[in-house]
C-alpha cells in the first residue's frame, strides 16, 4: 500500500504581504497578460491579482497558473516594472494547497 507523502511547504522568496504590496502597485493595464504565451483563454489582470491573494481560485485562473512556466515574457511590457514571478509563485502555492484540501 502506498503511503501519502506529506509535502513540505514551498519556500517563497517573498512573503504574502510583499506580494500584496506588489499587486497593489499594478495599474491594471493587462499588458503582461497580452504578452503571455501561456494565456489560452481570456482572463483579466484584476481577476488574476484578486485570486492570487485570496478567495477561491476560478477554473480559468487555475488553468493559467498551471500553464505558466514563468518565462518572463510579462516583465518587459509592464509600464510600472512589476515582475510577476513572485505573484505567480504565490498563486501556484495557493492552488496546490487548495487541491490538497479537496
Amino acid at each position: 500500500m502506498l503511503k501519502l507523502m506529506r509535502l513540505k511547504p514551498a519556500l517563497l522568496h517573498k512573503t504574502g504581504p510583499q506580494v500584496s504590496q506588489e499587486i497593489s502597485a499594478c495599474i491594471g493595464c493587462n499588458e503582461c497578460l497580452l504578452a503571455c504565451p501561456a494565456v489560452s483563454e481570456p482572463i483579466t489582470i484584476d481577476v488574476l491579482n484578486r485570486e492570487t491573494l485570496s478567495g477561491p481560485i476560478s477554473p480559468s485562473v487555475a488553468r493559467f497558473a498551471r500553464s505558466c512556466y514563468q518565462c518572463g515574457a510579462c516583465i518587459s511590457p509592464c509600464p510600472v516594472g512589476l515582475h510577476r514571478e513572485s505573484m505567480m509563485m504565490l498563486l501556484k502555492v495557493r492552488l496546490l494547497q487548495s487541491e490538497m484540501e479537496e
